[in-house]
């Protein structure tokens, strides 16, 4: 998979995503499927979110 860049709507930071399709095997949320992905501000840092809740808060560029 290529990294596709987004852009937070809030703060209009950019950020590549890693991977889209990991799935959550906490007990709470088993199944969830979550997104990985990283700042162009902070490279070393990687940051997780539930894919619904990344679409409502990111767009493609």
């Amino acid at each position: 998979m290529s990294f596709k860049k987004f852009k937070h709507l809030k703060t209009g930071n950019i950020y590549e995503v890693i991977h889209d399709d990991i799935i959550n095997c906490t007990n709470a949320n088993s199944e969830q499927v979550m997104v990985l992905y990283k700042s162009e501000l902070h490279k070393d840092k990687l940051f997780v979110r539930e894919k619904t809740e990344f679409n409502e808060k990111f767009k493609p560029l």
